[in-house]
This record gives C-alpha cells, sequence and structure tokens, in this order.
C-alpha cells in the first residue's frame, strides 16, 4: 500500500467503540424483530404497565403509591440498561452472569432506596415489575449472543493474532474476493499492511454505506483485553492519561467503599489475625515495600501467610517460597482473604480498591529494564484487584509479567467505572473459585 493509500485507510479508521449495533441486518423484518432501540422502548412501556394490569387490571396508576412504584420502575430499568451497556464494552462483560449481577446490583440498590428514604409504594407491581427486569435482560443477553453478534470481515494480508473465530461477541468472515456477497457488520483492517488499489476501494465503498472500519490492532485489543506492547509508540500515550474527573470520582468511592466495607471487614479482620497468630510464631501482619503510583514506593499491608523460618529479605516471586506457606495461608491465598489489610492503604491513599498490583521494587526496576513502557503502568494507584489479576491470574517470570503489563495497559487506557464493576464481579468469581491463586 502506497503512503497516500496507507492515510486513506488511516482516514477510514472508525472509532474506538465496540458497543455497535450490527449493520447487516437490513432486511425488512430483521429490522423490527432485531432493532434493539425498538426492543427497548417496548421492554420499557412492559415494565412500567404489565405490573399494574397483572395486579389491578389496569394499566395505569389509580393513587401515589401507585405513581411511586411507576417511577422508581422506570429509573431501576433506565440505571439497568445503562449499566449493561456499560459494561458490554469490555471483554467477557457481555456474558449472562455479570449481566444479571448488574441487574441484581441495580434492583437491590432500587430496594434499599425505597426502604431508606420510606417511599410508599405498591408492593405486587414493584415485585413484578422487577421480576420483568430480570427477564427482560436474561432474553436481551439470549437475543445478543443468537443474533446480535458482529460479524466482522477480514480484508486479505490482515493478520488476527488473538482474536479466535468461537469469540462470543464476535464472528470473523476472511474474505477472498471484492464481490464477497456476504453480509458484515464491520471491516478489519492491517493499516500498516500493504493493500492494492481494488481492495482501498472496496474499503472505501463500504464505509461510504456506513460500515465501520477497525484496526487489526485496535480490534485484537478489544477481544483479548490487552495492549500489545510491540505496536505502541509515542502517539498512543495520550490515551493513558486518566481523566481528572474520573480519578476524583475513584477516590471518593474509594473511601466511601472502605468505609462501607469496615463494619464487615474489621471483625473478619480480627478473627484472621487471631488464626494466624494461633498457627504459627510471627506477626499476623506481613508488612513489604511496594511500588506505587508515579514510581514512589510505599509499605503495603498483608496477613502473613507463610512460616518465618529461614525468611530471606532478597525479592522472590510467590512460587519459590511455597514450601512457607501455612494451611491458613494456603486458604487466605486462594480466597483473597490475605489482602483485605490493604483496606487501611485504601483508605489512607497509597492504593485503590481498582488498579495495577504493585510490585516490589527490585522486580520493578528489574521489568522496568527488560518490558517496554513497563513504568508507565505506574501513572496510576495500584489497587487490591485489578484487570490482570481477573484475567490471567497470578504470575511469575519475565513473560507472564510482559503480558500482565500489557492488561495493566488496557485498564490504564480504558479505565471508567463500567470496567471498575466488571473487575469488582470477575473478583467476587476468583473470591469463590481460587481462580490464578499462588
Amino acid at each position: 500500500m502506497s503512503t497516500s493509500q496507507g492515510g486513506i485507510a488511516q482516514q477510514l479508521e472508525s472509532s474506538h467503540r465496540y458497543l455497535l449495533e450490527p449493520t447487516r441486518h437490513q432486511r425488512w423484518y430483521e429490522r423490527i424483530l432485531l432493532n434493539a432501540p425498538l426492543w427497548h422502548c417496548v421492554s420499557f412501556c412492559l415494565v412500567l404497565l404489565a405490573p399494574f394490569w397483572l395486579a389491578y387490571h389496569t394499566w395505569l396508576p389509580t393513587d401515589d403509591n401507585q405513581v411511586t412504584t411507576l417511577f422508581i420502575l422506570a429509573a431501576a430499568f433506565s440505571a439497568n440498561l445503562c449499566f449493561s451497556r456499560a459494561l458490554s464494552q469490555y471483554p467477557g462483560g457481555y456474558l449472562l452472569p455479570y449481566q444479571l449481577s448488574v441487574t441484581g446490583i441495580t434492583l437491590g440498590f432500587a430496594t434499599l432506596a425505597v426502604l431508606a428514604l420510606r417511599l410508599g409504594y405498591a408492593r405486587l407491581p414493584l415485585f413484578l415489575g422487577f421480576t420483568l427486569i430480570l427477564l427482560q435482560q436474561i432474553l436481551a443477553v439470549a437475543v445478543k449472543a443468537r443474533f446480535r453478534y458482529m460479524k466482522l470481515a477480514v480484508v486479505p494480508g490482515t493478520q488476527l493474532l488473538e482474536c479466535h473465530n468461537d469469540d462470543e461477541h464476535f464472528r470473523f468472515l476472511y474474505l477472498c474476493d471484492a464481490d464477497d456477497p456476504r453480509r458484515f457488520d464491520a471491516l478489519v483492517v492491517d493499516m500498516d499492511t500493504p493493500l492494492s488499489d481494488e481492495w482501498v476501494r472496496f474499503i472505501a465503498r463500504h464505509h461510504s454505506r456506513r460500515i465501520p472500519v477497525f484496526n487489526r490492532r485496535s480490534l485484537q485489543e478489544a477481544v483479548s483485553g490487552s495492549v500489545n506492547l510491540d505496536m505502541l509508540n509515542s502517539s498512543d500515550f495520550t490515551a493513558f492519561q486518566p481523566n481528572p474527573l474520573y480519578l476524583l470520582g475513584k477516590r471518593l468511592m474509594d473511601i466511601s467503599g472502605t468505609l462501607l466495607l469496615a463494619p464487615l471487614v474489621v471483625p473478619l479482620c480480627l478473627l484472621i489475625g487471631i488464626a494466624v497468630k494461633l498457627e504459627s510464631k510471627g506477626p499476623a501482619l506481613f508488612i513489604q515495600e511496594r511500588m506505587g503510583v508515579g514510581n514512589c514506593p510505599f509499605r503495603m499491608l498483608k496477613f502473613r501467610s507463610m512460616n518465618i523460618d529461614n525468611c530471606s529479605d532478597q525479592a522472590r516471586f510467590a512460587d519459590e517460597d511455597e514450601h512457607r506457606i501455612t494451611a491458613l495461608g494456603r486458604a487466605l491465598r486462594r480466597s483473597r482473604l490475605d489482602e483485605l489489610p490493604q483496606l487501611w492503604n485504601v483508605l489512607i491513599g497509597n492504593m485503590s480498591l481498582i488498579g495495577p498490583r504493585p510490585e516490589q521494587p527490585p522486580f520493578a526496576q528489574e521489568f522496568e529494564k527488560k518490558v517496554p513502557f513497563y513504568s508507565y503502568r505506574h501513572i496510576v494507584k495500584p489497587g487490591i484487584s485489578g484487570w490482570a489479576q481477573v484475567q490471567q491470574g497470578y504470575v511469575a517470570g519475565l513473560e507472564e509479567t510482559r503480558k500482565k503489563v500489557e492488561h495493566d495497559f488496557y485498564y490504564i487506557k480504558h479505565q471508567s467505572f463500567g470496567l471498575d464493576v466488571l473487575i469488582v464481579l470477575k473478583t467476587i468469581r476468583t473470591i469463590f473459585t481460587g481462580f490464578g491463586a499462588r
């Protein structure tokens, strides 16, 4: 592809947003049956009106309590729709367990708001409305998986190294002929691969029909949930600068979340601390220096999970000390309960609830020499849980660390409250399954 052709292809590249509706469904019955905005409106009306018909055989509320119930259902439906779509932007966020979790959280907060504000409400219509919201969410995920996935046409010469044909959200169609009659939703192009004039015209023609054009690198990032370090350049780092308003909101959420958890966490920490002391000699807490935001070290707290015999001050991967892990320590590590004291680090501002896991300074210095752009992961506060942990689990060694950094860069580039919520949900899964524990 010539320089002018490359410029054209770059100009045609669509913005990096993969929460797109399929465009290939253009037949009249597809426009009706698979029209997402239409069915959102139908579902909204159904959730608001059907409960009153089922309860009282009337479509509209007839007293103040029923009117309040109508507004509660409208707010719960709208909030659930926004949150579920926010999660769907990220790898795995469109799966049924996470979508239902968001619905459950939304309905739970709506219930707590009603009780805390002592609002008058109609019990049966509210219950029926919440049930319809839940059923609507299940149906939406099922339809999305069966019909509303994105079908992506891959232009010749584009190598999708980390994308798979069985991905739940994308289907790949590999083109061989510019006259291929099959329908698709978007084009995938490697902007660095030479293209013939025929394929450049093909891309331009479809883009003029409002078919999105995705760069291979951006698509791989969206599918894998990681940023390929080999493809980074200096111009990419403008996307890694955190939004100040988001950081302020996140700090407020860290403080409020820690304080809300305190009544549950403090007694649990006392019990765990006593158990650690009784099981083996030594302090209940393990304090270790870790690298924080701006490459500034801080002292991180954990429950001690190893025997202190023959303890070495040298930085080592956890798998090198497996023989020292106590029985209780193994259970704490598997459930991640050994991380609970880090809520104190969150409260005083060393850490965040969500962010890249902090590394030991000797490891950080070593990785900075061997992993490109490693120190840039310290542009944000480290977290108790992070995208790399829920996607990859425990790592040991240079290659696994490199992959962890690629996941960390994805989080830094796309950090938002929607992604934070997805990490929290995946962390809960990790606590119950022990995924990636060491």
